[in-house]
């Protein structure tokens, strides 16, 4: 039997390609920015402000801004039980599901909620 010979089209999903990345044609070489322009010297992000900003302690409080924030979060989803603020928790700790779990969470009160993941059950008062 002849050899049979397979060729691979180029991916164009934006998909990591292996260990062997990119054809050598498109690596950046020894040195080169993939952001030439990039962020101008002296730019300030939104985000690193926020955060110092969340370090401070407010006057007249005894807590930072961040245990002020997440305190009032946390008051949202399990006092007031805000359904959304619950999964946006849920988000936060264990990132969004996978493919094969599939969690649903129902409020059944405001001091119970039932817990399915896949075929289970489980309630918590």
């Amino acid at each position: 039997m002849g050899q049979e010979t397979i060729t691979k089209s180029p991916d164009i999903t934006g998909q990591k390609q292996g260990k062997s990345g990119p054809p050598e044609e498109f690596r950046w070489k020894k040195g080169e920015s993939g952001n030439p322009a990039g962020r101008p010297v002296g730019s300030v992000s939104i985000t690193t402000e926020i955060k110092k900003k969340l370090q401070e302690i407010p006057e007249g409080q005894q807590k930072s801004y961040l245990e002020l924030l997440i305190n009032r979060i946390l008051k949202q989803a399990v006092v007031d039980g805000n359904e959304q603020m619950i999964k946006q928790i849920w988000g936060y700790i264990d990132g969004p599901p996978g493919e094969k779990s599939i969690m649903q969470i129902n409020l059944l009160n405001k001091n119970s909620m039932e817990i399915r993941e896949g075929s289970d059950t489980k309630n918590f008062t």
